[in-house]
Formats: structure tokens, sequence, C-alpha cells
């Protein structure tokens, strides 16, 4: 095939992903009803399953809800509005979120989060922001589960709170709208007709049942006083809006198309215009009588629709986009007329998907929301001034892209379709890299296995005969397994596994289209790309899901986790997943992020070895130990405390400033209070200190040098789960001061327990802490004070006494240097400990935890945010292979830079030159000339590069062909 040929293919490849279609579906639970909704490429709307609609709950359901969260909308936005005064612009999208977002910024403000479930409910088909911009009222297929009637959602826009529902609705809600002067909001329904209600008290004011489809727009004149709306069984309707309900005006069947969409009042009230679903016509009418005046000139366009139009508010445009094909440069775009001047026109690209909907601004400007999902800006002369585009890796393609080791523990995969942008992601060292082409592609072609029409198909075949697929439902990715006897199929709406006879083995509902699917060479995964941006592993025996991955688009962050809630994420990444809970149906949801979980869920070692062959084993242990975070989100004990505010937003002050809140509790108790400065956690206050009595008053004073500081505080409940956190900004006025370094060495060696008895970590201390002091005093102008602990004097409490000494004299602008050489293990469900001289294995209390990851994190908390962590220990005991991870737990939570003697699973070797390896190379590093004269500083993160370096190179000169690796964390 020839370049065109190849350019054609993809062009066609394209649009069988891309092209929105409008798809029927018959629910049984709907009775004699049913919704038709509107589908694109992001998350076509899936046929119901049976755990959606075959028991009716008398409440929203207490399971919690896992949910990405990435600060912009994980599916297709169905619909966009604003205030009269363009202020903010509010997004509902299939993802079951509705955002406020700031129009001059594009800054993410609030998220709404509706009562929601599995399946269909609570996904958002329609908003409407009131003319003030206080209120949102959203809905969609929402509140069927529980009511078997749907409801409409009237939140606040500044604070996020439900504050009604209006109930008894008799099909999902397509579109609504505010009347201009903000006394009325209108319901376009699904079969149901049209509803209108006062804004004010909610009560219903008028309707139309006596719809024969569909309706999928309502709008009021520039008066309040008209209302129109369309149907699909072709009719555009015109009502007076009266105080005793509404009175029909006219009614037309168009002659451009049989699906009218969208239409819409010109700004002067006189014209209406409208856009069809079947067809690419636009039609401007007389707003009195519904006659036709124009159809504006639609050359070019071909295929596909121009469904969603608008009028500029200053009346110089008219402007329609739709499911209309590709633009140049892979955009989708918009048409824009001069209005009287209909056989003008003019093509603005916008977005990567189809345009579903637009929303004009002040001054001309205008709104648009797409299925990437995308929103964007134009401005009165139709320039895209602002656009949030999707932070989603889209894993579509031509069947390769997904890859995989023979064990499943690496993947590739692409960022871009088809493969483009590819990067692999290796589970044993939790790294993102780059592409991988060794792996293994999926398998779609095995003897005796004739397997046809498996791509973007309705009807795939098994040796001619169809393989069983929902009603609407297409295929879009196929993995054969190795021995040849099963295969999985990813489709629209569920992943399944046949045998070789075609019979269905098992099917799971997708989070989304299942874009790419393989089978590990060991067949014992099946790993699927989904329209979300996951990448899941499911058992091939029964196709339970045990581990998920996510990858955000900036090619840097990535969370992974399982279905118990223990996760793994890179820096920054912790806030990407979370899980919904609803608080009844008249209550908005509570979102609960991995970062507040992170107490008891963060498990870096336990995610390592969840594929390992004891994989099930390690899960069951860590859930007996720690919990199941479905069972404990689903409990009173969730409930996270309140935190109030009694300082104001703003603070101040010359050297220190005083932070007070108020603490209550909720129901889960109150575990401790935490006060972040700058994202760091600086002190945590068990629940004795911080509440006494309920809603007690507690307050910090923090001396700070000078400069602006992010105060936060959070609390959380007594099973760790931090609740939200609030914010204050506080201003330090006062002088520089200068700064001084402590250090705090420890070395233990000749152990209480004999059997423990290391060589040289006593001189390992005492040479380390010489050498930084002598290097660090000529550039701390208060001083450099030096604390040495050996053997007996590094008992547990003698640590922590000596840091509590250093803690008086810490100033916040000082450097800390913690260095720690003996023996250190991590267990996995302790985390990292270092043994001090009088640890002793299972005994009770204190002498059996040793310095644990929880006293030590306690000790780091407290520490300036200039802290150096310096570990020479070795996993002692045969203890399990996660000390890279105990190190990574301590850096991901406390922000401080560490460099670490060894890697997971490896020793850290003494015996060279009276020293550690660890510890000579880093002597050395300290001792290195400078590279040029005037140079006198070595920064950390030089010494991590150097050191590591140098311990390479010390371990291949001893023998025993073990080649010892630094861990650093900067």
């Amino acid at each position: 095939m020839n370049a065109t040929g190849i350019a054609s293919l993809g062009g066609m490849l394209r649009q069988s992903f891309r092209f929105s279609r409008f798809t029927t579906l018959r629910c049984p639970s709907f009775r004699a009803t049913r919704s038709r909704v509107r589908c694109g490429c992001i998350a076509g709307l899936v046929a119901l399953g049976l755990e959606a609609t075959s028991v009716i709950a008398a409440d929203p359901t207490t399971v919690p809800l896992l949910r990405l969260e990435t600060g912009m909308h994980t599916a297709m936005i169905r619909r966009i509005a604003t205030d009269a005064a363009g202020r903010f612009a509010v997004t509902a999208s299939d993802d079951k979120t509705a955002r406020v977002w700031e129009v001059a910024t594009g800054r993410l403000v609030q998220v709404l989060r509706p009562p929601q479930d599995v399946g269909h409910e609570g996904k958002l088909f329609a908003v409407a922001l009131s003319p003030d911009g206080a209120t949102v009222a959203v809905g969609g297929w929402t509140g069927w589960v529980w009511d078997q009637q749907h409801s409409i959602y009237l939140f606040d826009r500044e604070s996020g709170r439900l504050l009604r529902r209006l109930p008894g609705l008799p099909d999902v809600i397509n579109h609504l709208a505010f009347s201009p002067d903000g006394r009325w909001l209108a319901a376009s329904l699904g079969d149901g007709g049209i509803r209108v209600f006062d804004a004010a008290s909610g009560r219903e004011t008028g309707s139309d049942p006596d719809y024969g489809s569909d309706s999928y727009s309502a709008h009021f004149s520039p008066d309040s006083r008209r209302l129109l709306t369309t149907c699909y069984d072709g009719q555009v309707r015109l009502y007076a809006v009266e105080d005793t309900g509404l009175r029909k005006l006219a009614g037309v069947s168009s002659s451009a198309g049989k699906r009218p969409y969208a239409a819409r009042f010109s700004p002067d009230g006189r014209s209406v215009a409208v856009g069809f679903r079947d067809t690419t016509t636009v039609q401007v009418l007389d707003a009195s009588t519904l006659a036709e005046t124009a159809r504006p000139s639609v050359e070019g366009v071909g295929s596909g629709d121009l469904s969603s139009v608008e009028w500029t508010a200053n009346g110089r445009y008219l402007v329609a986009g739709g499911a209309w094909a590709l633009g140049a440069g892979g955009k989708w775009p918009l048409r824009l007329w001069p209005v009287g001047q209909w056989s003008s026109y003019r093509d603005v690209l916008v977005s990567n998907d189809v345009v579903m909907d637009l929303a004009p601004l002040p001054g001309g400007g205008l709104l648009f929301g797409a299925g990437d999902p995308a929103w964007g800006v134009l401005d009165a002369e139709g320039q895209v001034q602002v656009r949030q585009d999707h932070v989603l890796a889209d894993l579509r393609g031509s069947g390769d892209e997904l890859r995989l080791s023979s064990d499943a523990h690496r993947v590739r995969f692409g960022y871009k379709p088809w493969g483009e942008d590819p990067r692999s992601f290796d589970l044993d060292t939790r790294t993102l890299g780059p592409d991988d082409v060794s792996l293994a592609p999926a398998r779609t072609k095995a003897p005796g296995l004739r397997i046809e029409n498996w791509r973007n198909r309705l009807i795939p075949t098994l040796n001619g005969r169809p393989l069983a697929l929902r009603e609407y439902e297409r295929s879009r990715s196929l993995a054969i397994a190795p021995d040849g006897q099963r295969f999985a199929l990813g489709a629209e709406w569920a992943l399944r596994l046949f045998d070789r006879e075609g019979k269905e083995l098992w099917s799971k509902s997708a989070p989304d289209a299942v874009w790419a699917v393989n089978i590990s060479g060991d067949s014992r995964f099946v790993v699927a790309g989904y329209g979300d941006g996951t990448i899941r592993w499911h058992r091939l025996s029964d196709g339970q899901e045990v581990l998920a991955f996510f990858p955000h688009a900036d090619r840097e962050r990535w969370i992974v986790w399982t279905p118990e809630g223990f996760f793994d994420a890179s820096p920054g990444a912790e806030e990407l997943i979370g899980y919904h809970l609803n608080r009844g149906r008249d209550s908005e949801g509570e979102f609960v992020s991995a970062l507040q979980l992170r107490e008891v869920f963060y498990q870096p070692g336990l995610i390592a070895h969840r594929l390992d062959a004891d994989g099930d084993q390690l899960m069951a242990k860590a859930v007996s130990k720690l919990g199941d975070v479905r069972k404990l989100l689903a409990t009173k004990a969730s409930l996270t405390p309140e935190v109030t505010l009694v300082s104001p937003l703003e603070v101040s002050g010359e050297e220190e400033v005083t932070i007070t809140v108020r603490v209550s509790d909720q129901g889960g108790g109150i575990g401790t209070v935490v006060f972040y400065i700058d994202d760091k956690p600086q002190e945590r206050l068990p629940a004795r200190q911080s509440a006494g009595t309920p809603d007690a008053p507690v307050s910090r004073t923090f001396a700070l040098p000078p400069g602006v500081r992010r105060f936060e505080v959070a609390a959380t409940n007594r099973a760790g789960v931090e609740g939200n956190r609030k914010s204050v900004t506080a201003t330090l006025t006062g002088p520089t001061r200068d700064e001084a370094l402590f250090i705090l060495a420890v070395g233990v060696e000749s152990y209480k327990d004999p059997k423990l008895k290391l060589l040289h970590s006593v001189s390992d201390a005492q040479r380390i802490a010489e050498e930084i002091a002598a290097r660090a005093r000529p550039l701390f102008k208060r001083g450099v004070f030096t604390t040495v602990l050996k053997d007996q004097q590094a008992t547990l409490s003698g640590i922590e006494a000596s840091f509590a000494k250093l803690k008086g004299e810490l100033k916040p602008q000082d450097t800390l240097v913690l260095f720690l050489a003996g023996h250190g293990e991590a267990p996995l469900e302790k985390g990292y400990t270092f043994l001090p001289w009088d640890f002793q294995r299972g005994a009770p209390g204190d002498a059996g935890e040793g310095l644990s990851e929880r006293r030590l994190r306690a000790i780091l908390e407290q520490a300036p945010s200039q802290t150096l962590l310096l570990l020479d220990t070795c996993d002692a005991g045969g203890a399990e292979r996660m000390i890279e991870d105990a190190y990574k737990r301590l850096h991901g939570l406390t922000q401080q830079v560490l460099i670490g003697a060894s890697r997971r699973g490896e020793l850290a070797r003494e015996g060279y030159e009276g020293h550690g390896v660890f510890t000579a190379a880093l002597l050395r590093t300290l001792q290195r000339k400078p590279d040029f004269e005037d140079d006198r500083t070595l920064g950390v993160k030089e010494i991590s590069v150097f050191v590591e370096k140098e311990v390479q190179r010390i371990s291949k000169q001893m023998p025993g062909n073990y080649l010892q690796k630094v861990t650093g964390f900067l």
C-alpha cells in the first residue's frame, strides 16, 4: 500500500472511531419507556448491565465507587452553560460530574458530585447556570436506580452543596435552561415532553407531555416570555410562558430534517436557528410563526451534522458544530455565518472530537464543549482563547499497540491513538520508561480460529458464526490465548472471554470501551486498555480485576492500584484516583482521594508483587492486616472530621503566625489534626491534644522566615482517613535569619541481640558526622551542631530523645542531616524500620517495634523542610524485598531528600577500608576536590550521582560478584 492509501485507510479508521451517533437503549426496568442518548469517541453510552438496573434500591448505594480525578473530565462533555455575566462556565459529563470553571483563566473552581451508582446512574446529560451565577441545575440519568423516576439536582455553585432535588420526572433529562430573568427552569426529557419549574421554589408550573419522541432542547426568548423546544418527532414547538402554565403558540414539522436537535432564539428574539441530527442543514425561522426564512450555506460540510447551533450575543454570527467530518489538522470545526449573509461563512477548528454544545458569552464570545472531552472559549472574532483538553492516554488502535511481557509485569502502550508516542511501564520497579519494542503484541490469529469482523463491528464472528454481544454493542479488540483454546474480546460495554467453540466463559462490565486487549504469555492475565485511559489486569481464569494503572497525559504522573484500595504513585499523583461516597439522595456526594488514604493504603511493595504467583496470598494477608478500602469507606467510620477555620483566610506577622481551627467529629471519630506548610506536614497532633472536647479550638504558632506561605489544616478520623484541608495564606515580614546545620548520626554494630552484630556502623556514623561538619562550617553562619549516638546510646528512646532536644533548637531556615547506620528491614505490614541497639524481634511494645516508619515519619514531619536522610542499612533477617519501597514511602510523604545504601532485595555491604560500602563511597564524594577553585559547595543531587557511581565502582572490586546499587529520592 502506498502512502496515499495508508493515509486514506487511517482517515477511515478515525471516522469509524470518532463518528458520533444516536443509540436507542431499551431497558426492562423502564417498562414502556425508552431513552435515546448521544454517544461519542471517549465514552459511548453503555447499554445497561444487570448490576445497574435489575435491582431497584431504596437509597443510593453506600458502596464506594472508584473514580478518576484528573482535574478535568474523563468522559465526553455533553453540555456547557454560563451565567449572564460570562464569569463561569459549567460543564456536564458522562463521568458523572459537573465542573465549574473560571472563563477568563480556564481554572477549575468547583466539582459538583450528584448521587450516583454503577452503570448509567449519575451520568449528566444537561446543565444550566442561573443568570446570577449562584445556582447550577444538572440532570441526566439521575435518580432512576432508587426512585424509578428521574430528578434534577440544584447545586450551590460556590460551595458545591446540593440545595434541592426536583424529583418525579418520567425519563432522562436531556437539556436544562434557565430563563434570562432567572424565574423559570425548563427541562427537556426523553419521551417525557417538557417541564417548567419555578426556579425559586422548585414547584412545577407548566408541562407538555404530548411529545412523540425525545426532546433535546429548550430555550427561552430574551424577554423570558416564550419557550422554544425541539423533538425527534420532527416538530419545533413554541410556547408562551405564563404564571398559569405553558400555552402552545405554534408547532411545525420541518421540511429540512426529521430530527431537530437544538433550537435557539436570536439575541433580538426575532429569529430562531435550528440544527438537526439527521442532516447537515441548518434552518433560520421566524420566531413568531416558525416559518423558514433562510438556510445558511453548508457547502463543503459533507456527511455528519451541524446539530449544535448558537447565536453570538452581539448578533453578528450564527454558529454551528456537531458530528461534522474532521477538518484539516485533525480538528473538528465550527461554522460561522455573518447574520444575514447566509452564503458567506468561515470555519474555525476548535476540538479533537464532536462539538456537543455551544453557549454565548457577553460581547460576542462563545463557549464550546466537545467529546474529547474538551471545552474552550472563542473570542468575538472566532479565535480560540482558552481550551481545556483531556488528560487521558488515548488507547485506541489497530490491535498491536498494547504489548506485554510474558508475566504481564511490563506493559507497553501509546499516549496517542494507534500507538503513537509509546511508553512502557515496569511494575517491578514502578517506573514509566521509553518504548519497549521487545514486548509481545496481542495474538489475533490461531489454527482453527477464524475470528472476523471483530474490529469496530457490530457482529463479530467465529468460524462464520456470530458471537453474542449486546444490542448495538460494537466489538473493538481481540487477543487469543497462547494455547489457542480461549480468546478475549473487548467491546463497547464489556470484556469477554470465549472458548474456541464460541461459548462465553465470563463477561465483565467495562468502565469504557475496551480499545485494546492482550493475554500474557504465561496465560494468567487478560490486560485491557479502556476508553477512560486506564489499563487493567484481569485474571484469565475468572475475569476478576486485580490491578489497574492510569498514566496521566503529562507523561510523568501515574498511579497503580488494586480493587482493595492499595496503591503506588509517582510524586504528585496520589490525587488522580479516589472514591465517590453517596451521602443520600438529597446530599452531594463526597470524594475521598487516594492521598487522603495514604496513611494505610499506600503500599508500593504490595503493588510490586501483586502479579506474582503468590500475589493473591499477599493480598489476603494485607487485607487481613490493613483492611479493604471498600469496606472501610462503606461504614460510618469513613466519615472524616470537619475542620472550621477560626483564623482569617489571610494572616501576617513579623517572625511567627498563629493558626486556629475548630475540629468537629462527624461520626468517624477524630484521629489527628495535621498542619501543612506549602504541602509539607509540619505537625501532627493526636486526638487527645487536638480535640479534647467537641468543636474544641486548636491553635498552633509557627516561627517562619520571611515570605508568603500556604498553611493547610486537616483532620483524620480514627481509621486514618484524612478529611478536606482548609487553607490560610500567611505573610511573614521579619528579617532574614542566619542558618545552622544540625547533624544527628546514629551507628549500631554491637547490638543487645548478638545475632544482629555488625562491624563498621559506629565508625561510619562518626566519620560521616565529622566530614559533613568540616565541609559545612564555612557555609552556615549560626554554626554546625553535631550529635553522634553509638551502640548503647542508640536505643529507641535515646534516638527519639536526641531528636526532641534538637527540635527545640531547630529553626525553620535550618538544615538537618539524619544518618542511620545499622540494620534495616521492611516487612509488608510495617514498612521501613531501622533497628536500634535495644531492638528485640517479636517483643511487645517499643522493643519489638524499633524505629519504625511510623516513628521515623513523625521525626521527619517535625524536621525543617531542608532535611537530608542518609540510610546505610541492609535487609537483616531476610525480610521482604521492599527496602526501596519503604524509602519511597518516606520520601513521598515528607518531601525530604533521601539517599539510601541499597535497593529492593539487596544488601548494604560492609568491609571496605573499615567502612560499609555506602559510607566509604559517601566519604570519598564529600572529600572530592571542587571542579573549580571558587566552587566550595556540593549539592545533594551531585552527592547522589557521585555516591551511586562510587558504590558501583567499589562493589565491583569486592569478591562475590555483587553489584550494590544506591536508592535516591531528590
